[in-house]
């Protein structure tokens, strides 16, 4: 019998091995530490398994999913040179990380929005990269645990950053900050939460006014799922796909996929908004010239295609896409002037690779300042293994340096 269960063990082992090697993202030579790269992409694959297996017997897929990402957590060590404690913000729960020791001196303050699609996530899980942030750079770091979608639909986790940033911006020395150095900063859904936030309180003159912004690989619109990131990496090999990316948009402003097919076959954006002003807000025109002709012709023969069967659009999707709160790509260039000196982290194997670019070039044309940081080698969500990749401290130093170069401190 045991003889049994070993061969019964090994049999499995070995089947759930050979479907780890053909189910592995597969990296370029020039993607760096791929190891981590090929193990961390496995991780997600499986832990999204696991949730649709869950799924048939009467689990919450995402809830799940969310379960086990909390899971990571515990591989985290706390810094013993930050402090963090839980408090709210006008009801609001933040997380505040600070750096060890009292000091009679005002330090600057971040506002910090995590990112995970606006589904996934928590302050808690930003723990190891927020601390790295207040060792770097000296300031008080407010990280927001906004409601997630699709439980709290757009805009009330935006309406969550708002309020929290409001408050730190008005009482600001209870934390030991100085309210003429506070700025933004988020990645992915949450860069998408720090430009929404810097669009509405530019024009909120009753507030100190913010000094600075950050985005790390943004989400900022929804209105064209053809540029050559989504072309290029549709299936991968990064950890954010097409097909996630989508998922998240629409849990996060609709809170189903109904429109899936559509958003997926870019037939949601019709002919009046192909010639509006809002097309030209996401023009590929707005990219490099090397990054603007990657999957030209394949672009062009479905885009021609996508023409000659044009469907009637929701009018919910046509309000949503054009909404700058909720796709800051669609702000005016006016609005975007009124924005604070930008720092702008991209990478390659990601399809949010053109948001990023795309934003960059519109801020420096309004005259924003901007500072750019795009590592070719680097996939989505980079920033998160903080614990597993020491090359990431160099880029919160990075980002550190524009901080207090931008706060002339």
């Amino acid at each position: 019998m045991a003889l049994f269960i070993y061969k019964a063990l090994f049999g499995i082992g070995v089947i759930v091995a050979l479907a780890a090697f053909y189910a592995r993202p597969v990296y370029p030579e020039t993607a760096s530490n791929r190891g981590l790269k090929t193990f961390s992409g496995l991780a997600f694959k499986f832990i999204g398994v696991l949730s649709h297996i869950g799924g048939y017997f009467g689990l919450s897929p995402l809830n799940s999913t969310r379960s086990m990402l909390n899971i990571l957590t515990f591989m985290d060590k706390k810094s013993p040179n930050v402090e963090r404690y839980t408090t709210t913000m006008d009801g609001v729960e933040v997380i505040v990380f600070k750096p060890a020791g009292h000091t009679d001196d005002l330090r600057p303050g971040i506002v910090h929005y995590h990112g995970g699609g606006w589904v996934l996530m928590s302050p808690d899980m930003y723990a190891a990269f927020s601390e790295q942030v207040v060792e770097e750079s000296g300031s008080v770091l407010v990280s927001v645990n906004y409601r997630l979608a699709p439980e709290h639909l757009y805009p009330i986790p935006l309406e969550d950053c708002l309020t929290a940033t409001r408050y730190f911006l008005r009482h600001a020395r209870d934390y030991g900050v100085d309210e003429n150095l506070i700025g933004i900063k988020g990645d992915s859904a949450g860069g998408n939460f720090a430009m929404a936030v810097a669009l509405k309180l530019s024009k909120e003159k009753d507030l100190p006014s913010l000094k600075f912004m950050s985005v790390d690989y943004p989400a900022l619109q929804a209105f064209d799922f053809d540029l050559p990131c989504y072309k290029k990496y549709e299936t991968g090999p990064g950890v954010l796909t097409k097909q996630v990316m989508i998922f998240y948009w629409l849990l996060y402003g609709f809170g189903h996929l109904e429109y899936y097919d559509m958003l997926y076959n870019n037939k949601h954006v019709n002919t009046e908004l192909k010639d509006s002003i809002y097309a030209a807000y996401v023009s590929k025109d707005l990219l490099p010239t090397s990054i603007r002709n990657e999957n030209q012709d394949k672009t062009s023969e479905k885009t021609n295609d996508k023409n000659s069967n044009e469907i009637k659009v929701p009018k919910e999707i046509i309000e949503k896409i054009t909404d700058p709160l909720f796709a800051p790509l669609m702000a005016s260039d006016e609005d975007l002037r009124l924005l604070p000196p930008t720092y702008i982290f991209n990478v390659e194997f990601d399809v949010l690779r053109d948001d990023g670019l795309i934003v960059a070039e519109r801020l420096e044309r309004v005259g924003v300042k901007v500072t750019k940081r795009f590592m070719s080698t680097e996939q989505h969500g980079y920033l998160n293994f903080v614990s597993r990749d020491k090359s990431i401290r160099q880029e919160n130093i990075r980002f550190a340096k524009f901080l207090n170069e931008t706060l002339k401190i």
